[in-house]
């Protein structure tokens, strides 16, 4: 995971002029039960890995001294992309000062369904309540219906409506 290797230059190149320019994005991975941080320096538009660092914590002056070195390519950054940490947000600002920062999206809502979730919750539960107290739907037959016949059909059997034996007996 180095900037410097060639195959990665060349897929940054190729991003840059596609687009005019990269989107650089941090992420944070914990592994569980573990106190380090692994931060992932990477381009969003190629999606390309570019670097990483292990860090105990989130440190702004560690963070800016790892993003020198990509500082440095010769590309025109569009914008930075991170999660809601100040850490990795102050290191971006101060990296690329004139690229525009943006909350990563799926962050965003990840932690906005937090609060969401029990009240969405909540809400559909009372909607299943109130959909429960409704009457009942008759089911829908897709056989066409004479509009005429709005009285309810007689299903009783044919034989039995006019039954031959009684026709014939009383003749």
């Amino acid at each position: 995971m180095g900037g410097t290797i060639a195959h990665t230059h060349s897929k940054l190149a190729a991003t840059a002029d596609e687009h005019g320019g990269l989107i650089w994005a941090i992420d944070a991975l914990q592994a569980e039960g573990h106190g380090t941080l692994l931060y992932v320096l990477y381009e969003v538009l190629s999606g390309t890995l570019v670097s990483g660092i292990q860090l105990p914590q989130a440190q702004t002056q560690r963070l800016i001294e790892w993003l020198q070195p990509y500082q440095k390519l010769p590309y025109k950054v569009l914008a930075t992309l991170s999660d809601g940490e100040k850490s990795i947000i102050a290191a971006m600002n101060s990296s690329w000062p004139n690229a525009p920062h943006q909350r990563c999206q799926a962050h965003f809502l990840n932690n906005l369904s937090g609060s969401v979730l029990p009240l969405d919750t909540k809400l559909r539960q009372q909607l299943k309540a109130d959909l429960d107290r409704l009457p009942k739907v008759p089911e829908y037959s897709e056989r066409p219906q004479d509009p005429r016949s709005e009285q309810q059909q007689d299903n009783t059997p044919f034989f039995q409506k006019f039954p031959i034996c009684t026709y014939l007996s009383s003749m």
